[in-house]
């Protein structure tokens, strides 16, 4: 007699089918919350290692990084850190002494002998959590950006133009230094993290507040307090933010408080200065490096008065519990 072959049927193996499809789905959320944990922690590792540059730095030179002072087309803060970032060879083909663009001051041209510098990307620069593109062009130069930027004040009134003391720790040929945090270290951002800008051409209607900036006219630069040059109209939305971070230019390498941690509206500039703020990928906020060296996550409902605070180095408010 021939004995019948057992084999599944149909049924059975849809049933198999059908539970590992679950037990996928239920691994997945598991595995990307596991892969978003590693990149934050990728994150906070830069951000304190910007951090213990910035000390390093002010140890070596008796003050900070200051950005250029001479010009929005000088050297970022993040440039003048490179020997301290393990980049000294990078920063060995820099004269600073020699202006990184020149010509005419609306249009100007990249410095030709730093075309190979400027598009280079580093990694301790770059959150792992940002799927957005660190290079951009400019007049067929390719520049590489940067997600940390450097805490220029808390941003309200006139406190958002670089052009003088912005409260904060960096503005355009600043020479601040520990001494000048008298808030504290452990109650002053040295830096914060925020995406990079959606690139291509400008658009007319905004496409992504998260990634381009708001473009506004009218009046000279530092003319006017930040609460009017939020209400104004857009000229035009652009993705340039966080693209150069060689240069120094307020929202290619400086951050403020106006807006709270990944505003749901876009950024603002008006004649190169702007209004820019903390944004991130990481769900709920985003990290900040302390003056200490320590990193915070922020949460995006942090009462703005604290948040601003946070980002003046001398307003005599010493702030606890404010992050998560």
């Amino acid at each position: 007699m021939k004995s019948a072959r057992s084999a599944f049927t149909l049924v059975e193996l849809l049933v198999v089918i059908a539970i590992i499809g679950v037990l996928i789905s239920l691994l997945l959320p598991a595995v990307q919350q596991a892969r978003e944990a590693a990149r934050r922690m990728q994150c906070t590792n830069n951000l304190k290692q910007l951090t213990l540059a910035m000390h390093n730095y002010e140890s070596t030179y008796k003050q900070f990084p200051q950005p250029a002072g001479d010009s929005l087309y000088g050297y970022s803060t993040q440039a003048k850190l490179l020997p301290f970032i393990e980049q000294g060879n990078l920063s060995d083909l820099i004269d600073y002494s020699q202006p990184l663009l020149s010509g005419v001051a609306n249009d100007p041209d990249l410095n030709p002998a730093l075309v190979n510098v400027v598009r280079q990307p580093l990694s301790v620069l770059q959150c792992p959590s940002d799927p957005g593109n660190p290079l951009s062009t400019e007049k067929g130069n390719v520049w590489a950006g940067g997600n940390y930027m450097a805490n220029a004040g808390p941003g309200n009134g006139m406190s958002y133009c670089s052009r003088s003391d912005t409260d904060g720790l960096f503005w355009r040929g600043s020479n601040t230094k520990f001494r000048d945090v008298t808030d504290g270290t452990s109650n002053t951002i040295a830096f914060a993290e925020t995406l990079y800008g959606l690139r291509g051409d400008d658009t007319a209607d905004l496409v992504d507040y998260r990634t381009q900036i708001m473009r506004v006219s009218g009046g000279g630069p530092c003319s006017a307090p930040a609460e009017s040059l939020v209400t104004r109209s857009a000229t035009r939305y652009e993705g340039r933010r966080a693209g150069q971070w060689i240069r120094n230019i307020t929202y290619q390498t400086l951050i403020n408080a106006f807006f709270p941690p990944n505003a749901k509206t876009p950024d603002v500039s008006h004649h190169g200065e702007a209004i820019s703020g903390a944004r991130s990928q990481h769900p709920g906020g985003a990290n900040v490096s302390l003056c200490d060296g320590s990193v915070r996550f922020v949460t995006e409902t942090i009462d703005l008065a604290t948040w601003r605070n946070l980002h003046n180095r001398h307003d005599g408010q010493v702030l606890t519990g404010f992050s998560q």
